[in-house]
């Protein structure tokens, strides 16, 4: 039984590359996302009425990028590099941190904060705690891998360099002013992440891509036996 190795690196660049693009969507619903150190996670998560949507599709974005970057990686590990390793290894971990702390401000945050609203102030005992604290340090590990990740994919020119642009400096933008809730700045980077991830999405689904990286099949040249010899 033969394998069509085109076909199946076609297969999965455009189920990857849906990914990105899917994820790339549901992160432009962050745009609203509160400024919580005006007032506090619990006032936030009761008080604005996107908080559980916006939280729920962060979840869901983690997932689909994780798919969606190992369909990326995998069959391109050597084009990539150490670079492209190296971020391979910290956006894995931190997506994981990312969907954990989306999927708890979610559906856990609000129930809780109904109650006990004191637990989550600035110097309760959740935002003290250092396990929150580590999980939302690990968290940001996916923005710098995508940072790393971004420069891989625009030194190899897998994808667009443009596209690859794109994903690096709107990932560090995020992590210098999405971070910190900046108004206006913040938002605007979340939508050119966003606008990277469909970017790098819409070049896989369409196979705007550079090859996967297979060796080419050499050609052997088979002389008759009267050219053999001149």
């Amino acid at each position: 039984m033969t394998v069509d190795h085109r076909t199946t690196g076609t297969r999965l660049d455009r189920w990857s590359g849906g990914c990105w693009i899917a994820a790339g969507l549901l992160l432009v619903i962050g745009v609203a996302h509160p400024d919580v150190f005006e007032t506090t996670f619990a006032d936030a998560a009761l008080n604005t009425p996107l908080w559980v949507p916006m939280h729920a599709a962060a979840t869901v974005a983690a997932v689909l990028s994780l798919v969606g970057l190992a369909g990326l990686y995998a069959p391109r590990a050597e084009r990539l590099g150490r670079l492209g390793a190296i971020g391979f290894a910290l956006a894995v971990p931190g997506l994981v941190m990312t969907a954990c702390v989306a999927y708890a401000e979610a559906f856990l945050l609000p129930v809780i904060a109904r109650d006990t609203p004191e637990v989550f102030g600035w110097d309760g005992p959740v935002l003290t705690s250092w396990a929150i604290r580590l999980t939302t340090g690990l968290a940001l590990l996916w923005l710098v891998g995508y940072v790393l990740t971004g420069l891989a994919l625009w030194r190899s020119g897998v994808v667009p360099r443009a596209a690859a642009v794109t994903l690096t400096l709107s990932a560090a933008a995020v992590i210098v002013l999405a971070g910190p809730l900046l108004p206006v700045l913040g938002p605007l980077s979340t939508l050119a992440l966003a606008a990277g991830y469909v970017w790098v999405g819409a070049a896989m689904w369409t196979g705007a891509t550079a090859d996967v990286g297979t060796e080419p099949r050499r050609r052997h040249l088979h002389l008759p036996p009267s050219s053999r010899h001149v």
